[in-house]
C-alpha cells in the first residue's frame, strides 16, 4: 500500500480593493475581505492618503473588492518580497501623493511608507 503524496494547499487568494473603478490597495485576506474594507481606521487612511492632491477616498463612493488579476497578484508578491521584514498584509497599487512628494525613495508597497 502507498500513502499517496500529500497535496499543497493553493497560495491564499490575492484580493484587490478598488474604489471608483480605481484599484488601491491588494491583499490577502481569505475571510475577511469584504469586512476589511469596512474598518474605520483603514477608512479613515484613505481619507487622509492623497492621489492627485485628492483623497484616496471621498468617504461615499463604495469600496469594492474582487480577486486579483495576474498582474496585480504578481505586483503584491513582489512587494511583500521586498518587504518581508514588514507584517502589513497591505499593499498600495497607485502612487500616493507622500510618495510622490518625497525626495527619497518609498519602498513598494509598504504600509504605512517607509523610507
Amino acid at each position: 500500500m502507498t500513502i499517496p503524496a500529500k497535496a499543497e494547499a493553493p497560495p491564499p487568494t490575492v484580493f484587490v480593493f478598488e474604489i471608483d473603478g480605481q484599484p488601491i490597495l491588494a491583499f490577502r485576506a481569505a475571510r475577511q475581505a469584504r469586512e476589511l474594507g469596512k474598518e474605520h481606521w483603514l477608512q479613515d487612511d484613505l481619507k487622509r492618503m492623497m492621489i492627485g492632491h485628492r483623497p484616496l477616498w471621498n468617504g461615499k463612493s463604495p469600496i469594492r473588492v474582487r480577486r486579483a488579476k495576474p498582474e496585480e497578484e504578481v505586483y503584491y508578491v513582489d512587494a511583500k518580497t521586498e518587504n518581508a521584514a514588514g507584517d502589513s498584509p497591505l499593499v498600495f497599487l497607485v502612487r500616493r501623493d507622500d510618495q510622490a512628494d518625497a525626495g527619497s525613495p518609498v519602498t513598494r508597497g509598504s504600509f504605512p511608507p517607509r523610507r
